[in-house]
């Protein structure tokens, strides 16, 4: 007599079968919304770390030529480093990159440009035209906006999609003095050609060339007029907010006494004291400092990473 059909075996299937939809749907609902919730929080941090190596950086060339007295600091060499992104150490390497519970790492560009902006300031009697060069990190993010940190003249300028904005503002101070206005300016100059991109750290070398003041720049004059070529439209938009900040801060500078404004991708600011009617009376104070850097970039990475 045949034995009789038994189930056990197959209930047994089934249930392997449902434990295994089980853990596909948890680890399917983790990559939906556990992984790209884990990459923002990395690359939120990343951003905020980048943040501080460029303020770092203005603070620490800003030290430079603050307290660069004859030639005694020329030639001193500033080095700063952080990651490109927060991807895979750049030493190590797999032969997948297939992440399934960790989110993919992300990347970036690092580069230095002479040229490309340039700051003129024109007193009637002296017009100057200074580079000013630029140190910019672009980010390539994936769970994150992306973000575009510039170094500019001594300020730190942020841009991503709502526009561009100055995170720390340039050497610049224009004061009320009596019935005369004080402007101080320091035109930050970098120098040097170099792009790295990746994932990896870098190393970001800076070296004081100049601190020479221009010549016939320093005195009393009847106007001056600071432009700036920017570079982009943005960014002459976020210029011309620094010049309108500055004016600000100056303790009640009469309006009539300045013109601010942008145009394409120039900003300007033109200070004309309280001398009206055509006259040419020397009300406007002009003082300035000047700092020339030479700016190198190197991977940073080693065994250790």
């Amino acid at each position: 007599m045949p034995p009789r059909p038994r189930d056990d075996g197959l209930s047994e299937v089934v249930g392997f079968v449902l434990l295994l939809g089980v853990i596909v749907v948890a680890l399917s609902l983790y990559q939906v919304y556990g992984v790209p919730a884990a990459g923002r929080e990395n690359e939120i941090a990343h951003m905020n770390q980048v943040k501080d190596r460029f303020v770092d950086y203005k603070i620490a060339l800003d030290s430079l030529w603050v307290n660069s007295v004859g030639d005694n600091m020329k030639g001193v060499l500033l080095s700063t480093a952080f990651d490109l992104g927060t991807g895979a150490p750049a030493t190590g390497g797999t032969a997948f990159a297939f992440p399934i519970l960790t989110p993919a790492g992300s990347g970036g560009t690092v580069s230095v440009q002479s040229g490309g902006a340039s700051l003129t300031i024109d007193t009637g009697s002296t017009n100057v035209t200074i580079p000013l060069g630029n140190l910019i990190y672009r980010s390539s993010n994936r769970y994150w906006v992306d973000q575009t940190w510039i170094y500019q003249m001594g300020a730190v300028f942020l841009s991503q999609e709502g526009g561009t904005t100055v995170r720390v503002g340039p050497p610049l101070s224009i004061d009320k003095e009596n019935d005369t206005v004080s402007v101080h300016i320091t035109p930050v100059n970098i120098t040097g050609s170099a792009y790295l991109a990746g994932s990896g750290p870098v190393r970001i070398e800076t070296r004081l060339l100049n601190t020479e003041p221009y010549d016939n720049l320093t005195g009393n004059f009847p106007w001056v007029n600071i432009s700036i070529e920017a570079g982009d439209k943005e960014r002459a938009r976020a210029w011309e907010r620094v010049f309108r900040e500055a004016v600000r801060r100056g303790d009640g500078i009469p309006p009539l006494w300045y013109k601010i404004g942008w145009s394409e991708e120039t900003a300007y600011l033109n200070i004309t004291g309280p001398s009206s009617n055509g006259e040419k009376t020397p009300d406007v104070i002009l003082k300035h400092n000047r700092a020339t850097y030479e700016v190198s970039i190197t991977s940073a990475a080693s065994l250790i990473e």
